[in-house]
């Protein structure tokens, strides 16, 4: 794992998005699981982090339900005992209660529809442990429910140690890339309502809590300045009404 800050890891060699070690106060959390074929990579990482066996590892958060970020979140419930949480909208997907919302639909790009239709054919699947809302408190970290890239897309807030955890509601490069910052909030193709991400990402931005390292769910961390450098991805003006009282997107199969 590659040491961000004392109390945070990154895990190194996974290319797909990433994976994040948080320790405070003896109690290891993973923020993200990875995708299932970087599970090797994972298991080597998690190993010389010292997370070898059950109870090394206490938590495992789910900024959202998609494969890349999911799709070891089963493997390491059984393997570590961890339990493993996510928002309430996205548990029900994840745990196969509700069928996926269609991704390939928002697709603009030939690898955005390929990457899309591999998500839709092959959803993360978890049993999920505990599930979070808009506002709650779980464990040191303040959930910011952020709808649009899922139905159940958060960002996280540790707030002891003023780290956040923006998953693909805002990317701090262009994935596989982790040396160039970039920030930018979520992308379309990947999205199932874009437009009313960025709605909610930047009225969240407008109040941002104090952070000192932003950790997203593709490119490198940023350690310091952060309201500075997402400056330029909020509104000029502020976010009606209408935009940030809309609810959660609700679309069913063709």
């Amino acid at each position: 794992m590659r040491r961000v800050v004392p109390n945070l890891s990154l895990a190194n060699g996974l290319i797909v998005s990433n994976v994040w070690l948080l320790v405070h106060q003896g109690r290891r959390v993973l923020v993200d699981t990875g995708h299932g074929l970087e599970r090797p990579m994972l298991r080597r990482q998690l190993w010389r982090a010292g997370v070898r066996g059950r109870g090394d590892l206490d938590l495992v958060l789910l900024t959202h339900r998609h494969s890349d970020h999911a799709g070891n979140a089963a493997w390491l419930r059984r393997t570590f005992g961890a339990p493993v949480a996510c928002h309430e909208l996205d548990a029900r997907e994840l745990s196969g209660r509700a069928a996926p919302l269609p991704m390939v639909p928002g697709a603009r790009w030939p690898h955005e529809r390929l990457l899309c239709l591999l998500e839709d054919h092959f959803p993360a699947r978890c049993d999920i442990d505990e599930t979070f809302t808009d506002g709650a408190t779980m464990r040191g970290f303040r959930v910011f429910h952020i709808p649009g890239h899922t139905n159940g897309s958060v960002i996280l807030h540790h707030e002891a140690t003023g780290t956040l955890f923006t998953g693909d509601v805002i990317v701090a490069g262009i994935p596989p890339l982790r040396l160039l910052e970039y920030p930018r909030l979520a992308v379309r193709g990947f999205s199932c309502d874009v437009e009313l991400c960025h709605a909610r990402a930047r009225a969240f931005l407008e109040d941002l809590p104090p952070t000192e390292v932003l950790c997203s769910g593709h490119g490198p961390p940023i350690v310091g300045d952060v309201e500075k450098k997402l400056a330029r991805l909020r509104l000029p003006v502020a976010v009606s009404p209408s935009e940030t009282a809309a609810g959660p997107v609700h679309r069913t199969r063709a």
